[in-house]
């Protein structure tokens, strides 16, 4: 039999600490902030192989500012060829600019050919405009989707909770995104629009089966349901998560600069979309559930409820089970735990014998004499 952890004991310990890290991640978005790629706000983005390996990213910034490049954005990245190289991006970069940065470069670490070692591209700022207000449409649209999708699937009461662990899984995502220095460019708008349905498809596994599961656990209260559907579906999940990110990885190790964005926002992504369902979404479904008035019955029968609301129901669940037709299964199963064994005593039974109509015996006759 599968053993069923009591996670929803920690549920409260679960949604404050993932709440707190999200906090964080979304602030850290704001106060460090995202690299955006001259995709998002146009200019020049200039990739230039370095011969020499001890090269850093401070060091070539302080060269590229030296040549009069306002406010560069500089990458390490690593070649397929195994050489360093660095991506430099920026707003306004002209020709005579290009050069010296160039040259100061090659003075200092080495440029093995100038002509193939070295890459420019040009992206204009009326595409960078275009480009970004699609991106949000496209997030938009696809939240809004979800939303619609889920609450038509479930209720309003599941839906809300997917989209907080959506937020959870994105900020996260954007969060670790920004503290790692990446550009974020066209190929993390899809890795983005990617972590939104492999979270929600995860969840919806566990939503689905914690519905299936109300049908069958008539007195468990819904915490006992949540975990049960959990232990149902976690080895699942995680099996799933499992063979999505050994390509993943595998991109990370061998891929080129743009694939390798692209797998490192998808990787965090699954990794906290596929722990966010349980520990995130279905905490909050437990929370809003527990509220109903059939679930906090079953919150005082298992001895766990409080408050003045839940005592009144507690005198409900009590009559009912008194007054409930002479069934000792339910007696016996209900009165102990609302502390009324005393409540009904049992009838001894009767056993009738064949042939009578009365279970009373005629009064002997004397003999007449």
């Amino acid at each position: 039999m599968r053993r069923i952890i009591p996670f929803m004991h920690y549920k409260w310990w679960f949604l404050v600490s993932l709440t707190a890290v999200t906090v964080f991640a979304i602030v850290l978005v704001f106060v460090v902030r995202l690299d955006l790629g001259i995709d998002f706000r146009g200019g020049q983005r200039m990739e230039v192989s370095l011969q020499q390996q001890s090269a850093t990213v401070d060091q070539v910034r302080s060269l590229v500012t030296q040549t009069g490049v306002k406010d560069p954005v500089v990458q390490s990245i690593r070649g397929a060829s195994g050489a360093t190289s660095f991506m430099i991006t920026a707003q306004e970069m002209s020709k005579d600019q290009q050069t010296a940065v160039v040259k100061a470069l090659d003075a200092k670490f080495t440029i093995k050919d100038k002509v193939k070692d070295v890459s420019v591209e040009l992206v204009g700022a009326s595409f960078a405009k275009e480009t970004t207000r699609r991106a949000f449409i496209a997030v938009a649209i696809a939240i809004v989707a979800i939303i619609g999708y889920l609450s038509f699937r479930f209720n309003y009461k599941f839906a809300i909770p997917a989209i907080v662990a959506l937020v959870h899984d994105v900020g996260l995502t954007l969060g670790i995104y920004s503290a790692s220095n990446r550009l974020v460019t066209s190929a993390t708008v899809a890795a983005i629009l990617t972590i939104l349905g492999y979270s929600v498809h995860d969840t919806i596994v566990v939503f689905d089966r914690m519905r299936e599961n109300t049908l069958f656990m008539k007195r468990e209260t819904y915490s006992d349901m949540a975990d049960r559907s959990i232990s149902q579906t976690m080895v699942r999940s995680i099996n799933t998560s499992i063979c999505v990110l050994l390509p993943l990885l595998a991109i990370l190790i061998f891929g080129g600069p743009t694939l390798k964005d692209f797998a490192f926002a998808l990787t965090i992504g699954v990794i906290t979309g596929t722990y966010s369902s349980f520990f995130v979404a279905t905490p909050l479904v437990v929370l809003w559930k527990e509220r109903e008035p059939r679930y906090r019955k079953r919150l005082v029968v298992a001895g766990v409820g409080g408050g003045g609301d839940i005592e009144v129901d507690a005198g409900l669940v009590a009559t009912q089970t008194i007054s409930s037709g002479g069934k000792g299964a339910n007696r016996g199963s209900l009165a102990p735990k609302l502390g009324a064994s005393k409540a009904v005593q049992p009838r001894a039974s009767q056993k009738s014998s064949k042939g009578k109509t009365s279970g009373k015996r005629p009064a002997a006759k004397s003999p007449k004499r």
